[in-house]
């Protein structure tokens, strides 16, 4: 039987289950919910995840929600005998993986990228914007890109093909993108580095990208 995926347009969580889910061909069936018709507060998914969030997915009759613990069961249950691994190499190796997966989440994702998201779309409506802290938080952006260039070990950063790193790293890229273009005036677009930029472009090159890509962002 099929992984079920329940997945939400524009959430940089689920979108890295989903390009991990593709990127190693793991048999799926997609099911889309509506954060406007609050699909995830629904008692149908609550049974399934009591924090109703997504990503989750439901596996044979397991259950599993949040990103990084879901990317990590993939690669035990389908990495290692698939044509791709999402945490390779060795324990060391893996431990590296790891290390920068949390740094993206804890200082890329939670105080740059997402202070600045915060900031500029969901302040609430009639609030502006602060921005001394969409500053900050475009400063903290372009440190963190800027220590992830050194952790490119060729065209990608598992090397000649992508791991975890490059499908939790692609969405917060897949945001500065979507923030450059709806707030130009927060100059984000302005912290991504070239070699940055330029892996992006083979992450966006990716057979599976655009499919995965949030349709009401393009």
């Amino acid at each position: 039987m099929a992984l079920t995926f329940y997945h939400g347009q524009g959430s940089p969580y689920s979108w890295r289950v989903w390009l991990a889910l593709e990127h190693l061909k793991v048999p799926y069936e997609l099911k889309v919910l509506s954060f406007q018709a609050k699909d995830q507060m629904k008692p149908e998914f609550v049974a399934l995840n009591p924090r109703h969030q997504v990503p989750t997915i439901s596996d044979d009759g397991f259950n599993l929600w949040e990103s990084i613990p879901i990317l990590e069961y993939l690669d035990e249950r389908y990495g290692v005998e698939g044509p791709a691994r999402l945490y390779p190499g060795t324990e060391v190796e893996r431990a590296r993986t790891r290390r920068i997966v949390k740094e993206i989440e804890g200082y890329l994702r939670g105080e740059g990228v997402g202070v600045m998201a915060e900031q500029l779309f969901f302040s609430g409506e009639g609030v502006q914007p602060d921005m001394a802290v969409v500053s900050k938080a475009r400063d903290t952006i372009a440190a963190e890109l800027r220590g992830l260039e050194r952790e490119l070990k060729g065209p990608f950063f598992g090397g000649e093909t992508p791991c975890a790193v490059d499908f939790v790293l692609a969405p917060e890229l897949g945001y500065v993108n979507r923030i450059q273009f709806r707030k130009p005036e927060s100059n984000v677009g302005t912290a991504v580095p070239e070699s940055i930029l330029a892996w992006h472009k083979r992450i966006q090159a990716l057979p599976f990208y655009d499919k995965t890509y949030p349709p009401h962002w393009k």
